[in-house]
């Protein structure tokens, strides 16, 4: 168990230098914002998300991304007046507000796909085959870390997932 303590406490003090670049690297390697895009990087998560999802439910939105529904429709106003999305009520409950990408959306939200799965190679060409699964592996135990720690953080939750299914399909 000390063995385990002092490593632990040796890759602590290395991921903790590692963090800014970490972070930095969501922005997909460009300094304009994620994929070159100009768009913050909250607006890059939703057009993510929509980039798998044509459409989506405001409080479905707000869970994916893991924030309140008021934070939401905040950042839904501001993709609204970029011309970004589209907002509807549902024709089944007029209640509920639907939000889906307006066609410029769609063409970013394309580009934001094209772009990060282009990023992902890139990072993918730099890992040897023979780390590559335990890579994997470590990032799906990370995700599900941070998931039991922070169960209000459902967008965790939704990215594990997304990492389990990814490894089930061998990609």
């Amino acid at each position: 168990m000390v063995m385990s303590r002092e490593l632990d406490r040796k890759l602590l003090v290395q991921l903790d230098e590692m963090v800014p670049a970490l972070v930095r690297s969501f922005r997909i390697l460009d300094p304009r914002g994620p994929a070159g895009l100009e768009i913050t990087l909250n607006q890059y998560f939703v057009l993510s998300l929509f980039a798998r999802k044509e459409s989506f439910g405001m409080g479905e939105l707000a869970r994916h991304m893991g924030t309140s529904s008021g934070n939401m429709t905040a950042m839904i106003d501001r993709l609204v007046r970029a011309g970004m999305v589209e907002r509807a009520r549902s024709e089944k409950d007029r209640r509920v507000v639907i939000v889906k990408l307006s066609p410029t959306g769609l063409e970013l939200a394309d580009r934001v796909r094209r772009t990060t799965k282009a990023g992902m190679r890139r990072i993918m060409r730099r890992i040897p085959d023979s780390q590559k699964q335990a890579f994997f592996d470590t990032l799906v135990s990370v995700t599900t870390a941070l998931a039991e720690d922070r169960p209000r953080r459902r967008r965790l939750r939704a990215i594990h997932r997304t990492l389990k299914k990814a490894k089930r399909q061998g990609q």
